[in-house]
């Protein structure tokens, strides 16, 4: 007899804070939404927004959320570590460089209920690769004549 896999539920883990951008001339407060989900475990979402401007979306490891609130991580385009102030996000793309202080323990507090839905080790339990590749197979290319 075969087993069966099981079907698991999906949650998500959402947290909205306030953030600071450090600027030259003056800070600037942030609007954070942060998001996780149980179907993409590998990844955070968090989506910045001012009003003056539209919104930003970043997506990043969520390993790398993890590790930064308790010691610096990242080399590459997002950053994430501790300060004595709360912990910082530097984010790097080739428009310029932006440097935001988030509250540490709203920080800890959602890496922790990501770990409470998705333990370290156990994403690819919760990874369909196979709705990933049908969802790419159904991608419209551009310059490509629909079907």
């Amino acid at each position: 007899m075969a087993l069966q896999p099981t079907a698991l539920r999906h949650h998500s883990v959402v947290a909205r804070t306030g953030m600071t951008l450090i600027a030259d001339a003056a800070d600037i407060d942030v609007d954070a939404e942060l998001t996780f989900h149980s179907r993409d475990p590998f990844a955070i979402r968090v989506i910045f927004s001012v009003p003056s401007a539209p919104a930003v979306e970043w997506v990043f490891a969520r390993e790398l959320l993890i590790d930064g609130v308790s010691a610096p991580a990242g080399t590459g385009d997002v950053q994430v570590f501790p300060c004595h102030d709360g912990i910082v996000f530097e984010l790097n793309s080739p428009s310029g460089r932006a440097r935001l202080l988030a509250d540490a323990e709203v920080l800890t507090r959602f890496a922790q209920n990501t770990l409470d839905v998705v333990p370290l080790g156990a994403e690819s339990k919760y990874f369909d690769l196979d709705h990933e590749i049908a969802l790419l197979a159904d991608l419209q290319l551009p310059g490509t004549p629909q079907s």
